[in-house]
């Protein structure tokens, strides 16, 4: 891999802020607008993975003919473009314009989970507008995230500002994580894992649409170790704008054998997440390269 200079870094850095800038000063409700055509374009003219996109899909779908299967791609181009430009406008959002956003199923999971005292292990999903979750109930409890370090330092640092100023703390992947998730449980607090990624060799492989993928452990081994309960907590956009969190509560398993209880639980969130899926295929990022490691 080409090592970064601070010269790239810092172009990358000040083109994003400009074009943060220009689209702010634009309505929310056009901008958004604009960013739907943006990802219509990028369908046709940008080739980001379309073939792999195209590809996925058409496996996981193998009903679906053709035609279908390209107008979900563009839905997926067109839904990821929307929501970059939400995650833009957050920042400069109210508390309650916010919290017109979502709507919610089952939220008393949360509160009797908060209630117990053990902390909480949100299981997410690149789903929907995923950053609306922890932006949405750090106004209500006490929030951390698991999140991935950016390779650009300075866009890093930027993306950690606009969310720590939002009021939930961000955990890195990389170094001290697993002694920092620990602590933020035991001080009761909700800690966010997007769980839908390829974990690598060092995942646990579970089914996902009929294939077996290599799921992160971590959200499962936390909890098992902490005794804490998992929520699974997807987000789904819904035709007027808002989104709408679902929540499941885990079944906790308690073999004595770590392996199979993590295993257990994973497959649980993998069943979760592909029956949402299968209902909004356009919505989840298809983007990743969920089976790249196979058994």
């Amino acid at each position: 891999m080409t090592k970064r200079t601070k010269i790239q870094d810092y172009a990358e850095y000040i083109a994003l802020r400009i074009v943060i800038f220009f689209i702010r000063v634009i309505p929310f409700k056009f901008a958004v607008k604009i960013g739907e055509f943006i990802g219509i374009i990028s369908f046709y003219l940008v080739n980001f993975r379309r073939s792999h996109v195209i590809d996925m899909l058409t496996q996981s779908f193998p009903k679906k003919f053709k035609t279908e299967i390209e107008r979900i791609v563009r839905s997926t181009y067109k839904n990821f473009a929307r929501t970059v430009i939400e995650i833009i406008f957050f920042q400069i959002m109210s508390d309650e314009e916010i919290k017109k956003l979502f709507v919610c199923t089952n939220e008393h999971l949360v509160k009797k989970s908060y209630a117990a005292g053990k902390g909480t292990i949100f299981m997410s999903a690149h789903l929907g507008n995923w950053e609306l979750i922890p932006l949405a109930y750090s106004k209500i409890y006490p929030m951390s995230a698991v999140v991935a370090n950016q390779s650009n330092v300075l866009v890093d640092k930027m993306i950690d500002n606009v969310r720590t100023n939002q009021g939930f703390a961000t955990i890195s992947r990389d170094g001290m994580a697993f002694r920092s998730v620990m602590r933020a449980l035991k001080r009761n607090e909700i800690v966010v894992f997007l769980a839908d990624q390829d974990a690598g060799p060092h995942g646990v492989f579970v089914p996902f649409f009929g294939r077996l993928t290599s799921t992160p452990k971590g959200a499962a081994v936390f909890a098992l170790r902490a005794k804490c309960p998992i929520i699974i907590v997807l987000c789904v956009r819904q035709k007027n704008g808002t989104m709408k969190l679902n929540f499941t509560e885990v079944p906790m398993p308690n073999t004595g054998d770590e392996d199979k209880d993590i295993e257990a639980i994973n497959t649980f969130y993998s069943k979760k997440l592909e029956d949402i899926v299968r209902e909004y295929p356009e919505q989840w990022f298809w983007f990743h390269r969920k089976w790249k490691t196979r058994p």
